[in-house]
């Protein structure tokens, strides 16, 4: 029996070039695993402590209101970068939605006032920008006792970039691994201040029962000229018609929320699939403001303007501060003062144009597991990294696709787990491929 598989290695990067870093694969003792191609992703923490020494009035041992935070007390890289409230305290901030006035949009502030300390270094944090990272790497296998490399490889020159936006690495020739033998992967750390964990996969399949086969043969084994034969139940004259299997989650924003799906698959002949794609769908970018009429001030020649250092977090709406907000790039000119300042006369008709939510598809991470209950396998070693595993989270990358075609029985189904990492919004997971329908009835169609 032969599956699609993928094996994964981490490393826990902390953002100190020349730092050496290092992980084992260890291949199972149920079959052999060959791989096929190998890719790789950066899982980023891009959460920055929001602590800013130059706003005087959050001084030690005071309490505010959530809400009545202005943007005098926020730094200016995070209006620039991004900000958000932690989503791990947001039932600190938000009152809960049972208790809400009937007809309020969303959730609402709470009304009990929090230590500055806990709002500057827990509620409020920074979102940097995602970025690139660059490492050497190397790959030597326990089994043979030989490296892949003559010497520590740059990942864009062998990999490509991290976001995943290019195919995955094909190996020149497919790679067996004995069961039990070892894969041993190092890392040196070449991007300053880059923290997260970078995932490492090997793209492949297993060959189940075939740990009984003598290493010669095992080691000789090279696929077929015409690739993978074409899997069927039931009798020869089936039929098949291309079909997705999609499953959806709702990541509410929480780092460390794990949420599960399954598939039923169809009762009439199996389902095959070939290809995996994903995307996310996410509320619109705009985060239009309700600005309080204190600090609006009419000027009766160009209408009315408002200081936007004054504004407080309340006059944003709950969903747009727990998917995180900025200034738009194209917009801080006219945001900032000459002095560099928030200006302190913004046009009131630029309050729903000048921010945007940073909550965008092209940058949620997730992690992930398929389980296959028709033969209560995993299709991974460990929970995957979305970029690592699938590619690049714009869809701008072809659809990642299975070293095997994998058979799910009729009457099975396919649980998927997701670990929540950055992102808000309905995940789509699809399983591309083709469903078996059983046979035409004699004498026809019907």
């Amino acid at each position: 029996m032969i599956i699609p598989y993928d094996h994964a290695a981490t490393f826990e990067l902390t953002g100190r070039p020349g730092n050496i870093v290092q992980d084992v694969i260890n291949v199972g003792s149920d079959g052999v695993f060959v791989a096929v191609a190998i890719g790789y992703g950066f899982e980023e923490q891009r959460a920055r402590p929001f602590s800013n020494p130059a706003s005087p009035s959050l001084t030690p041992n005071t309490s505010f209101r959530p809400g009545d935070i202005t943007l005098f007390h926020t730094p200016l890289a995070a209006l620039i970068e991004g900000f958000r409230i932690n989503p791990q305290f947001a039932p600190l901030v938000f009152t809960d939605q049972a208790r809400a006035p009937v007809g309020t949009p969303g959730q609402i502030f709470s009304e009990q006032p929090l230590a500055s300390e806990l709002i500057l270094d827990k509620v409020l944090e920074r979102i940097k920008p995602p970025e690139d990272i660059s490492f050497f790497f190397s790959i030597v296998d326990s089994g043979t006792g030989r490296e892949f490399q003559d010497q520590p490889a740059h990942n864009l020159a062998s990999l490509g970039k991290s976001n995943g936006e290019r195919p995955f690495r094909l190996l020149a020739r497919p790679l067996s691994f004995m069961p039990r033998s070892t894969l041993r992967l190092q890392i040196a750390e070449r991007t300053e201040g880059a923290r997260g964990t970078l995932f490492i996969v090997l793209y492949g399949y297993k060959i189940l029962g075939a740990a009984s086969c003598p290493e010669p043969v095992v080691r000789n084994w090279r696929a077929t000229p015409h690739g993978c034969p074409v899997e069927t139940f039931g009798e020869a004259d089936s039929r098949a018609i291309p079909f997705d299997y999609v499953t959806t989650f709702d990541l509410t924003g929480r780092p460390g929320n794990v949420i599960e799906d399954e598939i039923s698959v169809n009762v009439e002949g199996g389902f095959i699939a070939t290809s995996i794609g994903y995307g996310l769908s996410a509320e619109g970018r705009n985060a239009n403001l309700a600005v309080p009429a204190t600090i609006i001030r009419p000027t009766g020649v160009s209408g009315d303007v408002f200081n936007l250092g004054l504004l407080p977090l309340r006059a944003f709406p709950s969903s747009a501060l727990l998917d995180g907000v900025r200034i738009r790039p194209n917009f801080l000119r006219v945001a900032l003062g000459e002095n560099g300042n928030l200006a302190n006369q913004l046009p009131l008709n630029l309050a729903d144009k000048i921010f945007e939510r940073i909550n965008r598809p092209e940058d949620v991470s997730f992690r992930y597991a398929i389980f296959d209950s028709g033969t209560g396998r995993e299709l991974q070693n460990r929970p995957l990294n979305n970029i690592a595993g699938l590619g690049i989270a714009n869809g701008d990358r072809p659809f990642k696709k299975l070293a095997r075609p994998m058979s799910f029985l009729p009457r099975s189904t396919i649980r998927v787990q997701v670990e929540e990492r950055f992102g808000r919004g309905t995940l789509f997971i699809a399983f591309q491929g083709y469903k078996l329908l059983s046979a035409a009835p004699q004498g026809g169609r019907r």
